[in-house]
């Protein structure tokens, strides 16, 4: 059983997002300096061809880094959520949030956190706006714990 610990849930976003716009960046400039070269030779349209190919390049991975910006956009609203409830039970528990692994990066029923204190078990009512907090025994766990990197 994995759990996630408070530090890996608030570091986990994807720094992938930074190479993709450095991506951006890069095939812009080239565009323009293609673009640039084939209006000074006008003769030579194999850079006409070449700046219209990545243009559409640009295109692409413009698209690739929206999708991308929005999922990112629905895991960090997640992730809010799941640190929220991580502090509150931390609070409940009198214990640090640092110090408060669980087993989910989502906010779901039967939701497990580990504790100095043990193992405890989130039961949520049927709209998900409570929950009851309780003791549990796990027989023979075999807990892994993914720390932020």
């Amino acid at each position: 059983m994995t759990f996630y610990t408070y530090g890996y849930l608030t570091t986990k976003h994807a720094t992938w997002q930074y190479a993709r716009l450095v991506l951006i960046i890069a095939l812009l400039a080239i565009f323009i300096g293609l673009f640039i070269y084939y209006l000074k030779h006008r003769w030579n349209i194999k850079y006409k061809d070449l700046s219209i190919i990545t243009g559409t390049l640009i295109l692409l991975v413009l698209g690739f880094q929206v999708n991308g910006l929005v999922t990112l956009h629905t895991n960090s609203v997640q992730t809010g959520t799941i640190t929220a409830t991580v502090k509150t039970v931390a609070k409940q528990l009198n214990v640090a949030p640092a110090k408060v692994a669980v087993n989910a990066t989502t906010t779901t029923n039967g939701l497990l956190f580990k504790t100095p204190k043990g193992y405890y078990r989130a039961d949520y009512n049927s709209d998900g706006s409570a929950y009851v907090l309780e003791k549990v025994a796990l027989h023979h766990p075999k807990v892994t714990l993914q720390k932020e990197s």
